[in-house]
């Protein structure tokens, strides 16, 4: 407190800040926590469904539906139940590939059908799911470069088990990286720097699954 000349007391004037301080501060705490300057937080999985494409680099996949389908022994023996996913499939590249077959567990996959990184629910069985195209009438495992085609994943289901209801992908994309002879190779993008970093999950594709019938 001070005095004024004729003895009164007045109080300290409030120092001001300037309005502009304060909103750089402001703006600071908000940048701080979303993990610093230049940085943005990741963007989430897209959610896809029957119908969409997905640009995975190397190709361009359409999700057509998932379905089950049952195969009768013509000798009277048990019939298999099964559950399908129908995909349509474009080779962006320049070189022929297999379709591959998708991860099971931690077991890397390969080709294109490595991009598929999990199913949900997992249906478990010794061989996993078999994986053909056929547009040509013999199934195939070839993607022709510059063609679109229908690849089929199939999985067996056990003695009494019920199909599920819908299945969710989680599904990866191709980058063009350095290879093992150093030049330039399609290879899944990772979810972070270490050469051990998972694969980068960039879609999570629900199918629902539909009454099918009879191979």
């Amino acid at each position: 407190m001070t005095s004024s000349p004729d003895g009164e007391t007045r109080g300290r004037r409030p120092v001001a800040v300037p309005v502009a301080a304060l909103v750089m501060a402001a703006g600071l705490g908000i940048t701080a926590a979303f993990g610093g300057l230049g940085e943005h937080p990741e963007e989430p999985p897209k959610q896809l469904g029957p119908g969409s494409n997905l640009d995975q680099g190397e190709f361009m996949t359409t999700f057509v539906e998932s379905r089950t389908a049952l195969q009768t022994d013509r000798y009277g023996g048990a019939t298999k139940h099964f559950l399908e996913v129908v995909l349509k499939v474009t080779n962006k590249g320049d070189e022929t590939t297999v379709v591959g077959a998708p991860t099971q567990g931690k077991t890397p996959g390969f080709s294109f059908a490595k991009s598929l990184l999990k199913m949900t629910p997992e249906i478990k069985s010794e061989s996993g799911p078999t994986v053909t195209v056929p547009d040509e009438g013999v199934p195939s495992r070839q993607l022709q470069p510059g063609m679109t085609s229908t690849v089929v994943l199939r999985y067996q289901l056990a003695p009494g088990q019920r199909p599920p209801k819908k299945v969710q992908f989680d599904v990866g994309t191709f980058e063009l990286s350095e290879g093992f002879a150093l030049a330039p190779d399609w290879n899944l993008v990772r979810d972070g720097d270490g050469t051990d970093a998972p694969p980068k999950v960039v879609a999570q594709v629900t199918l629902p699954v539909k009454q099918g019938g009879a191979l």
